[in-house]
């Protein structure tokens, strides 16, 4: 069965165009006719989003502390219930030395009435300025000689949709800027080690010989060295720096990704394309760049995946030894750390920070496989 003119020109412009399509082009098209990989981007660039613009946009500082809601569940109606006024009242006049006859709650206001054997201070209104549940407090009514005074204050309403800590901080403000710092660790951690190794182990394993065997002992050598020995090093002759602790973690995990990229280059060395390119004349540095690497990058991309968490886990660490993030800053790690010390009575604290680390690490799982299916040379 023969094609007609017309079928037969659109086919063989559509195997023009396919020849004529690059690698990238050819990758970024199956990377998007990815389901997975294309709905973990979105999800993963929501993410990041709300790292980056939600403490912006939240009414509680990060590092602000509200001491009457101190591991407060979490939930969307505003605090404070109405079953907690009248202990935070007494709680907020116990110095003031007075006795509250009444007090009642009308349209967002507490009027409360405050008797005494003499006077009474008007300034004793700072007593509920300086708590967390009242504001713009103001005597109203004075009578018997100011000893028996009416004073009204607005209730300040607070919602805390993940809860507090156990230092009284909105949870879900931390939980955000936390993905600032873990989100930046694994940028530029992986980012420094994906530079570093993937140059390095393709140098070594294209070039082999005694270039290789001199390289790869380099390796062996860092390998060698304690990783808290090299970082304390850096602290002490550079400073406290949490840009220094990304670049100082970036600078060890290259050596996996050297093994790794050394290993992929070895075997695509030896494929026909390779050695055709270099029977038509082309360099080591063009070889390298258009056929070595751009086909070992799908195993690399999965190993990124896997080098995050691990990174993560490793700033939390770190973070723990008093080496990496300092309070009132602190990452996804170093929350699920408190909040596993707080699951008895808090399991809030544990439960949000992880949904947000999980739900990160499912889409690089997944845009990793997404890569690694659209840089396989076998499957195009």
């Amino acid at each position: 069965m023969s094609l007609a003119p017309s079928d037969a020109g659109r086919a063989a412009a559509r195997a023009a165009s396919a020849r004529s399509r690059s690698l990238w082009a050819d990758a970024r098209r199956r990377l998007l006719a990815n389901r997975a990989a294309v709905a973990s981007m979105a999800l993963l660039a929501t993410i990041a989003l709300a790292c980056v613009a939600g403490p912006w946009l939240s009414p509680h500082g990060y590092d602000q502390v509200y001491r009457d809601y101190v591991k407060v569940p979490a939930r969307l109606a505003p605090y404070p219930s109405p079953e907690a006024v009248g202990p935070a009242l007494e709680n907020a006049l116990r110095r003031a030395r007075v006795e509250i006859e009444d007090w009642r709650v009308a349209e967002g206001r507490l009027r409360v009435t405050l008797t005494a054997e003499r006077a009474i201070d008007p300034r004793l209104t700072r007593y509920l300025d300086r708590a967390d549940l009242f504001e713009d407090a103001a005597v109203v009514e004075r009578a018997d000689d100011s000893r028996r005074l009416v004073m009204e204050a607005a209730i300040r309403q607070h919602v805390f949709a993940f809860g507090t800590d156990a230092n009284g901080r909105d949870l879900l403000t931390r939980t955000l800027i936390a993905g600032r710092i873990s989100l930046m660790i694994g940028l530029l951690a992986t980012g420094v080690a994906l530079v570093i190794g993937v140059a390095y182990g393709a140098v070594a394993g294209y070039f082999g010989g005694r270039i290789d065997a001199v390289m790869m002992r380099l390796v062996d050598i860092l390998y060698s060295l304690p990783f808290m020995f090299f970082v304390i090093l850096l602290v002490v002759f550079f400073g406290r720096s949490v840009v220094l602790m990304f670049i100082a973690v970036g600078a060890v995990e290259w050596l996996d990704m050297a093994r790794l990229v050394r290993g992929q280059t070895l075997a695509i060395k030896q494929q026909e394309y390779v050695q055709a390119a270099q029977a038509l004349g082309v360099d080591s540095a063009g070889i390298l760049r258009r056929h070595i690497v751009p086909n070992a990058l799908g195993p690399v991309a999965v190993f990124m995946t896997l080098l995050v968490p691990k990174v993560i886990l490793l700033e939390s660490f770190l973070s723990f030894l008093g080496l990496g993030v300092q309070e009132p800053m602190t990452s996804w790690g170093v929350l699920i750390a408190e909040g596993a010390r707080n699951i008895q009575g808090a399991p809030w604290m544990l439960i949000y920070p992880s949904i947000f680390l999980a739900a990160t690490l499912f889409c690089l799982n997944f845009i990793g496989d997404g890569l690694r299916d659209a840089l396989d040379p076998k499957d195009r």
